[in-house]
């Protein structure tokens, strides 16, 4: 075995260039990725926080097998590329969601679990959209956060997935719709999770699976959200109130969002840390 190769191909490449060059000297470089070129053009850039698959049982959680969810715990490469792009300083966009990850409400009281079924999915190689699961995790949310309308409420939506092993989520609430878009466009950056929105006046859930934007919001603050990405799990039902909902994966221009992001206010009593405000679900790294 001869244990200087490199030594002896040098050496013929310098007799090579000496004999037919003359007085040129060769240098070979390998060509390495610039500061603003992804060494994965499939992610937009190398991961600057925990994927979706980072997501394991957390300790002291339920292991989600146990209330029959099937394959719930997160795998290593669930959402750890999700589809990006970005200048090196300009727009940058990201999607989480994959073609079958939706699944639609199965009765009306089932947006919630709906929409977290759809959640677990983008964050999981497979997709479940099976009855059995949906009710499950409409069982588990109602057990966690009980509403008076037969349904539940956010915070089922947040300690259900975090019980399932799915990171920490937590229910917030922002002035605006401007300050709601930025905080989940950030959350979803920096976890590679997706986020939810409690729509038409908190009636409803959408899941909101990427986003476009001005910048990288896992580089800057100052960003400004163009448009998200959303699953309307009412899809593809007519509401005599809100029309059409949208297909799976749609993107929505914020400007076009007040017509059913609105601020919460419920029929069924009054919610005085939410009434007024636009209310989110969203991961935390």
């Amino acid at each position: 075995m001869d244990h200087h190769p490199r030594l002896r191909l040098g050496f013929l490449v310098v007799v090579t260039v000496l004999v037919v060059g003359g007085a040129g000297l060769l240098v070979g470089v390998q060509r390495l990725p610039s500061a603003g070129q992804s060494p994965d053009p499939g992610t937009g850039g190398p991961s600057l926080a925990p994927s979706a698959g980072s997501a394991s049982l957390l300790p002291g959680t339920p292991d989600p097998s146990s209330i029959a969810l099937g394959s719930a715990a997160p795998s290593a490469n669930a959402s750890s590329k999700p589809r990006s792009t970005a200048a090196p300083s300009g727009p940058f966009s990201m999607d989480l969601y994959r073609a079958g990850d939706y699944v639609g409400e199965l009765t009306k009281v089932w947006c919630l679990p709906a929409a977290m079924q759809t959640s677990i999915n983008i964050m999981n190689p497979g997709a479940d959209t099976s009855r059995k699961t949906q009710a499950s995790i409409f069982k588990l949310a109602r057990s966690l956060a009980p509403a008076p309308d037969g349904a539940a409420e956010p915070e089922g939506w947040a300690e259900g997935l975090t019980k399932l092993g799915y990171g920490n989520y937590e229910v917030t609430q922002q002035p605006s719709i401007k300050a709601a878009i930025h905080l989940a466009a950030r959350q979803v950056r920096l976890t590679n999770r997706p986020a939810g929105l409690l729509v038409w006046r908190g009636a409803h859930s959408w899941v909101m699976s990427g986003f476009t934007a001005t910048a990288d919001p896992a580089t800057t603050n100052s960003f400004v959200v163009l448009a998200v990405r959303i699953e309307d799990v009412w899809y593809p039902r007519f509401s005599t109130i809100w029309g059409y909902s949208r297909p799976p994966d749609a993107l929505v221009p914020v400007g076009a969002l007040p017509a059913d992001y609105l601020p919460w206010k419920r029929p069924t009593g009054r919610y005085p840390g939410k009434d007024g405000k636009f209310v989110l679900v969203v991961p935390i790294p």
